[in-house]
């Protein structure tokens, strides 16, 4: 490598020293062949998970094709140049004045990634053009080899933006126009020259482009002639395969750039594949620990019943890979049994991680600890070490991509990760290159979908087709996960693609009954009329608590969540026995803070010490509690199912004599309530009157609400709903939809109907029978698109002395210290997402400060109580919940 400051003369192409990136701390030059070279050495290692080994190697190869020229080449120097001034450095020569004055060059004011787009562009069609005759076969071929151009084009030319448009919403045919860029924009023609003089094409054979189209051909055959498939769920097929490869594009080129600029991180890039039966044999050695202590104790239904559930996961992770379903009642052991199916599973097909998609950051910590426990070692301050288990509590990363913020990234290189469903859901549909970069990691995987009741209604026509396809072609295994099965396989619009059937892990529906039955732990009541305005129900959670000593309040805002804290602290201020009972918990606290809450709340539960908690439903979705009675705010019914799970959950409360009871879950609804920002859990509300009415019937006195049956019907019921109907597609906002699949992030990233162009297109297309195309408007989709309904960012928070600690070691720690990253992601547990409008007046009141340029924001102590958790005032007012 040469320094900058030995690189100051004009460049001279002839000496072929075509330069990549330039190191910030040192000056030292990465080549360019060196990158491109390394970048499709990792390129290809990743696409041969999705079958497209030769293609991810060339698009590696080529991608910065466009810095062989001279323009780039004169743009980084002038960059580094401009850079080195602005630091007071006057070493570098005159010119240096002038770029400090001119300031630095613009970011991407010189294109060097549509060079290599429009180099295999023009590959592949000079072999398609050399092959068309009349041959059925060989037209075949033409048609898909045209389709993989297109393909490879838009993965190099995106590698910056993220997926650009092949077609935009508004009609502009913009991938057709980027492929007739001209050669002083795009510089295809010298950078192609220097690159063949640089030796760069020699990693070619020169049978490789027919080689690659073969490669293809086999991976798209079988979604081409699958008769069962509408064409619109080809469409969106292919489209996913697009964006897997681009996956591979980035997370390569990324790992490349990030290795060079941060040698002492490069081995947190790498991976291989664990030894799954090291794991196996520690999760076996714990449930034959569970074996003998159950032989020690006279034995009972519910242990019986986790014994089945654990041995049938064991069997069934032995079997052949697809979509399966774990529908387990609260307290049936569903995290440990779905990691022995996983575990299984992952050895018997040679997969290479296991990934659980949870709902909600508030349970990553609690089900990653309990994997922890098994797997890792534990340290003497309660913490665990080892390369098992990666958490991924929230998202840190800045949408501007820096050298700082691409050292963040993390892209779930581990054995078993823990994420959230608004992180899968973002690496799957989101704009940008941040996301996506882990995308092909969603491959050869067992993915495990906790609580997938939660799963975003707009979102269900997207989830589905992209987990036919992960299980259909790019060999990975899904479980979905709930005492609460939703029937995906049974959505009314069958053409938009409804998710193939899963297969039961449990069994038939006779088997879930019987389970349901024995692991039935709690009476409910309905308690909803009349109306309770906020006295009243004060007074009735005071007297549930009088006669249980041990309460769990779950109401649908934060709103509720708040008034009822505040106003039962005040009722209990002059009795501090009853003032230490009472708990708040809602996502204004990070997930280090409601951790430490609910370890105190289930220490109280088991000194059997009196206990009232208030909490939004957060706690619904997998926290492990036990309450002796639950006070639910009417919703919808999987909810209702959700809570009853906090409420003698292990089956451990027993009379006096020593036999079982039932805890008791009470059902209100009050009298004034804004779900104005929460349409599915008011429909959900509205039903559950309707049901509610069913069941105090006489005919119906010996069901039971939580009966699977009851479930799938309410389901079923909800589904056909219209205003429930027209969201699963993810529709819009601001445009009005045409016609079922048109406006909406499923259309767009599919057949894409509406738009004029595709539209003319596509008759065209059927008319002549022509080839496979891409159809989608992706960055159009990747704008549009949000996990969650209002866009958040995270804040990292002063909660405790660690928080405040661990934000000025973030101030005071370089971001090329060893010791940053290990911070960032200690951080995550630290952090709280905040809506715009939240965000803004905290900045407007100073209470917000970035490290440096990573896009990591933090808060100052005086905005955060240590009771209630984020305090927009900075008064202990709380005034930031708005209206919901």
């Amino acid at each position: 490598m040469k320094s900058v400051d030995q690189q100051n003369e004009p460049l001279n192409t002839a000496n072929q020293n075509f330069i990549a990136h330039v190191r910030a701390s040192d000056g030292s030059e990465q080549l360019l062949y060196d990158h491109l070279t390394g970048t499709a050495q990792i390129s290809k290692a990743l696409a041969t998970k999705i079958g497209l080994p030769l293609a991810g190697e060339l698009i590696g190869l080529v991608h910065d094709l466009g810095k062989y020229s001279q323009a780039f080449q004169e743009y980084i120097r002038a960059c580094v140049a401009h850079d080195k001034a602005k630091a007071g450095n006057r070493t570098v020569d005159d010119d240096c004045e002038a770029l400090e004055l001119q300031g630095k060059p613009a970011r991407g004011s010189v294109d060097h990634s549509t060079a290599g787009a429009i180099y295999l562009y023009k590959r592949f069609k000079e072999l398609s053009s050399s092959q068309v005759d009349n041959q059925s076969k060989k037209k075949t071929k033409v048609e898909q080899g045209q389709l993989l151009a297109d393909i490879l084009f838009i993965c190099i030319a995106s590698h910056h933006s993220g997926l650009v448009n092949v077609v935009d919403k508004s009609g502009k045919a913009y991938l057709s126009q980027r492929k007739q860029k001209p050669e002083d924009a795009s510089h295809y023609v010298e950078a192609g020259k220097n690159a063949l003089a640089n030796d760069l094409f020699n990693h070619l054979d020169k049978n490789i482009i027919s080689a690659t189209l073969k490669e293809f051909i086999r991976a798209y055959q079988p979604i081409k002639n699958n008769s069962s498939l509408e064409n619109k769920q080809k469409d969106f097929y292919i489209g996913f395969y697009t964006r897997l490869l681009f996956s591979c594009l980035i997370d390569a080129d990324r790992s490349n750039s990030i290795a060079f600029e941060h040698p002492n991180q490069a081995c947190l890039l790498t991976y291989h594949q664990p030894n799954w039966q090291t794991a196996i044999d520690k999760l076996e050695a714990v449930y034959k620990a569970f074996s003998d202590k159950s032989q020690s104790n006279p034995s009972n239904p519910i242990n019986e019943q986790r014994d089945r559930i654990a041995q049938t996961c064991f069997d069934t992770g032995q079997k052949n890979q697809g979509i399966y379903s774990l529908t387990v009642p609260t307290g049936g052991g569903k995290t440990l049994a779905s990691l022995r199916f996983a575990l299984q599973h992952a050895k018997r097909h040679n997969l290479d991680r296991i990934i659980y998609i949870i709902p909600f950051t508030s349970i990553i910590e609690q089900n990653a600890a309990e994997i922890r426990k098994i797997l890792e070692e534990k340290l003497t301050d309660g913490s665990y070490v080892g390369d098992w288990v990666l958490e991924q509590h929230s998202n840190l990363e800045p949408d501007v991509q820096t050298w700082q913020s691409k050292l963040i990234m993390d892209n779930w290189n581990a054995p078993i990760v823990f994420t959230t469903m608004v992180q899968f859901l973002e690496s799957c549909f989101g704009g940008g290159t941040k996301g996506v970069r882990r995308l092909h990691q969603l491959s050869r995987a067992v993915l495990i979908f906790d609580e997938i009741q939660t799963l975003p209604i707009n979102c269900y026509y997207l989830f589905c087709n992209t987990i036919n396809f992960l299980t259909g072609y790019a060999n990975s295994t899904a479980v979905l996960c709930t005492a609460t099965q939703p029937v995906l396989d049974n959505l009314p619009n069958k053409k938009n693609g409804t998710l193939n059937t899963p297969t039961e892990i449990i069994g038939e529906r006779q088997d879930l009954s019987l389970l349901f039955d024995t692991l039935k732990r709690v009476d409910i009541h309905d308690h909803t009329q009349p109306d309770k305005d906020l006295d009243s129900l004060t007074s009735y959670i005071i007297d549930n608590f009088t006669t249980f000593e041990s309460t769990l309040v779950i109401v649908n805002t934060k709103v509720w969540a708040s008034q009822l804290y505040q106003t039962l602290s005040e009722q209990f201020k002059n009795t501090a026995t009853e003032l230490s009972a009472l708990f708040h918990l809602s996502t204004g606290q990070c997930a280090r803070h409601r951790k430490d809450l609910l370890s105190e709340i289930r220490s109280r539960l088991k000194q059997g010490l009196p206990t009232l908690v208030i909490s939004t439903q957060l706690i619904e979705a997998g926290v492990d509690v036990s309450f002796k009675s639950v006070i639910r705010f009417l919703a919808g019914l999987d909810s209702i199912a959700q809570a009853a799970g906090r409420c003698n959950r292990h089956g451990e409360m027993v009379d006096d004599t020593g036999e079982p009871v039932k805890g008791q879950v009470f059902i209100v609804r009050p009298d004034k309530e804004n779900l104005s920002k929460l349409p599915t859990i008011e429909l959900g509300r509205n039903k559950m009157v309707d049901i509610l009415y069913s069941l105090s019937l006489p005919e119906n006195q010996d069901k039971h609400l939580l009966d699977p049956d009851i479930m799938t019907s309410y389901f079923e019921y909800f589904y056909t709903e219209s205003t429930i109907e027209q969201q699963m597609a993810y529709p819009v906002k601001g445009l009005d939809s045409k016609q079922s699949g048109g406006d909406t992030i499923y259309g767009w990233l599919s057949s894409n109907p509406t738009n004029e162009y595709v539209a003319n297109d596509n008759s065209t297309r059927l008319k002549n029978k022509q080839f496979p195309k891409l159809w989608q408007s992706f960055m159009d989709a990747g704008r549009a698109f949000k996990a969650i309904d209002a866009p958040t960012q995270a804040i990292v928070v002063p909660y405790g002395e660690a928080g405040r600690e661990l934000i000025n070691d973030l101030h005071g720690t370089e971001v090329s210290d060893k010791d940053f990253y290990k911070l960032v992601r200690e951080a995550q547990q630290y952090s709280v997402n905040v809506f715009p409008y939240m965000l803004q007046q905290l900045q407007d009141v100073k209470a917000i400060a970035m490290v440096r340029d990573t896009g990591i924001l933090t808060l100052d102590e005086q905005f955060y109580d240590d009771k209630m958790g984020l305090d927009i005032s900075g008064s202990g007012e709380l005034d930031f919940l708005g209206g919901f």
